[in-house]
């Protein structure tokens, strides 16, 4: 569950968002990958304990993900009928509210690994301009811009963009 705090009693949760794991599993792999290949040269040629390689080859992987875990487990974002909601820290934390009607553009910005496995980045642009701000590595991004459209169009009474700006947007 969310760890949000909506403005509004009568608010209605439609969508909760984090960031992917993927990304921080996938990035333990190349440290995995070389600790491995140092465990396996020590083994064969120092002659060491193929036990002590293993451990320090584990804690060498874990410590390298735990700002990556923790970024992760830090942000948190909700989309409701009316707000988007994004909170990003653990003992600084910060909280960013924007209203629906107030978002001119969101824009999904996949790498080639999100594509595959259901991220990316999304960016949020906003009438101020100023406020503009982007969330990174977010699972179901698409769903996520789906959402927050869906109810942009509620708020301001069923107006759109036309239909050529959106394509040239997505292109």
């Amino acid at each position: 569950m969310t760890r949000i705090r909506f403005d509004g009693s009568d608010e209605r949760m439609m969508f909760h968002a984090k960031e992917s794991w993927v990304p921080v599993v996938l990035g333990g792999i190349p440290v995995a990958v070389v600790c491995a290949a140092l465990s396996w040269a020590l083994v064969r040629f120092a002659s060491v304990s193929v036990s002590v390689c293993v451990l320090a080859s584990i804690v060498v992987v874990g410590v390298s993900r735990v700002p990556h875990i923790v970024d992760n487990w830090r942000t948190d974002v909700a989309v409701t009928d009316r707000r988007l909601y994004y909170r990003h820290g653990i003992v600084d934390v910060s909280d960013h509210v924007c209203d629906l009607g107030s978002i001119t553009d969101v824009t999904i910005d996949p790498t080639i690994l999100g594509r595959l496995f259901g991220y990316a980045d999304v960016r949020i642009q906003t009438q101020a301009g100023d406020d503009d701000f982007v969330l990174k590595e977010i699972a179901d991004a698409y769903e996520m811009r789906r959402v927050i459209n869906i109810g942009r169009d509620a708020l301001v009474g069923g107006t759109s963009a036309p239909a050529g700006h959106r394509r040239r947007r997505r292109s």
